[in-house]
C-alpha cells in the first residue's frame, strides 16, 4: 500500500514537472506583462494555478492522451497514405451506450472534472458565469477525447458528456461554498474585465495553464518521462 501511494505521488510530480519547460516561460511573460499594467499576482494566486496546473496533468494522464511520438512515427498507424485509417468501433457517438456494463467508467469522468469546474470560479472571477465554465469543460473534454483517435483508445460521447456534468457539478459546490471561501478567494483569485488593457496573457490565463498541462504531457511526459515509472517500482521495491 505504502509502495502504491509513492508510486503515485512520483509519477504525479513527474507529470508536474513536464509541464515546466511551457510554465516558466508563460510564467515569465505573464509576471512581465501584468507589471505593464500595474498588475501584481499574488504569492497564493501563483500557488493555487501551480495546483490547478497538477490536478490538469493528472486528468491528462488518466485519460491517457498520445504523444508527439506516436503522431510522428505513426506508432498506432492511424496516419495511411489514403487518410486516418480509424475504425469506427473505437468512436461511439451513442449517449449511455456503455452504461449496461456498470455505471463506474461514468462516475470516474464526473468527478475528474469536478476539480475543473470549481477551480475556474475559485480563481477567476469570469468564470462565475455558468456556461464559460461549461464551456471550458467540454471544450477540454472535446480535445481529449479527439486525442484520443491518434492512441486507439475509445473516443466516447459519454466521456465528453460526463466531463461536462462533473465541471458543472464543481461549479454548483463552489457557488455553495463560495461565501465561505471568499477571504481565501480574494487573495488568489483574478477580477474579471473584458477591458482590452488587460494582456491576453492574464485575460486568458486559465487556458494557457491548460495548454501548458497538455503541452507538457504530450511533447515531454509521455515521450521521455513516462519510462520512469518503470524505474519508481523497482527502486522503492528495494527500499521497503
Amino acid at each position: 500500500m505504502i509502495i502504491t501511494i509513492l508510486i503515485f505521488i512520483l509519477v504525479s510530480i513527474t507529470c508536474f514537472i513536464s509541464t515546466l519547460p511551457f510554465l516558466i516561460p508563460y510564467q515569465i511573460l505573464l509576471t512581465s506583462q501584468s507589471k505593464k499594467i500595474d498588475y501584481k499576482l499574488s504569492i497564493e494566486h501563483i500557488v493555487i494555478v501551480y495546483i490547478f496546473v497538477y490536478y490538469f496533468t493528472g486528468v491528462l494522464s488518466f485519460t491517457g492522451i498520445p504523444s508527439i511520438r506516436d503522431i510522428v512515427h505513426n506508432s498506432f498507424g492511424v496516419i495511411t497514405p489514403k487518410g486516418l485509417n480509424i475504425p469506427l468501433d473505437e468512436i461511439n457517438l451513442i449517449p449511455f451506450y456503455w452504461i449496461t456494463e456498470g455505471v463506474r467508467p461514468y462516475i470516474e469522468n464526473i468527478l475528474l472534472f469536478i476539480p475543473l469546474g470549481f477551480f475556474l470560479p475559485f480563481i477567476w472571477k469570469k468564470y462565475e458565469v455558468l456556461w464559460k465554465t461549461a464551456l471550458s469543460g467540454i471544450t477540454f473534454s472535446l480535445i481529449i477525447e479527439l486525442s484520443q483517435l491518434f492512441n486507439r483508445r475509445i473516443t466516447d460521447i459519454d466521456d465528453l458528456l460526463m466531463n461536462t456534468l462533473g465541471a458543472l457539478i464543481g461549479w454548483v459546490i463552489f457557488r455553495l461554498l463560495k461565501e465561505h471561501l471568499s477571504k481565501l478567494r480574494d487573495k488568489v483569485s483574478v477580477q474579471s474585465t473584458n477591458t482590452e488593457k488587460i494582456p491576453l496573457l492574464l485575460r486568458e490565463e486559465a487556458c494557457f495553464y491548460m495548454v501548458s498541462a497538455f503541452s507538457g504531457m504530450f511533447f515531454v511526459y509521455y515521450p521521455f518521462l513516462k519510462s520512469l515509472n518503470f524505474v519508481y517500482y523497482p527502486f522503492l521495491r528495494s527500499l521497503f
